[in-house]
């Protein structure tokens, strides 16, 4: 799931709530949520991959435009906030962001291709049947600090 939801159709009330926030991610959250080995994390892994603060508002630099910096998979707080009072603002805003105005739903047909910014853009898949014959490419192509947002990000304080 990319981590960016349009900013301009929140409520006023949610937008002061994240204005000038950070929300803090953890890789192991998402894998917390993956079975057998997968759910496993090196040592190595984890010291590359510390919690880390990440700002809840972003500007695109090339419109200007605002946009929430977020991923259910990895979010596990805000700072400044109380887990539980934390958690509430985030769900509140995962329920508002997957309404079903803002949700586009793909109908795969064989020669499709699909491609988004996923710098603005939360995504993720269903679920699908395994045995099901699927083949799926992904390619990233890197832009600029001055074309594409790059988030800016800070360790946890321990």
């Amino acid at each position: 799931m990319g981590r960016f939801v349009r900013r301009a159709g929140l409520p006023d009330r949610l937008k002061r709530a994240v204005e000038g926030r950070r929300a803090v991610f953890d890789y192991a959250k998402r894998l917390a949520g993956y079975h057998g080995v997968d759910r496993v994390i090196s040592e190595e892994a984890k010291r590359k991959t510390p919690p880390i603060l990440h700002p809840l508002v972003h500007a695109h630099p090339v419109t200007g435009r605002k946009a929430l910096y977020l991923d259910s998979t990895t979010t596990i707080g805000v700072e400044g906030m109380d887990e539980a009072s934390g958690l509430a603002l985030l769900e509140e805003i995962y329920e508002f962001a997957t309404r079903p105005e803002f949700v586009y739903r793909h109908h795969w047909q064989v020669g499709d291709a699909l491609l988004w910014d996923n710098g603005f853009t939360m995504h993720r898949r269903e679920p699908f049947d395994p045995s099901a014959r699927r083949l799926m490419k992904r390619t990233t192509i890197f832009l600029s600090r001055e074309r594409h947002i790059v988030p800016e990000g800070s360790l946890v304080a321990a």
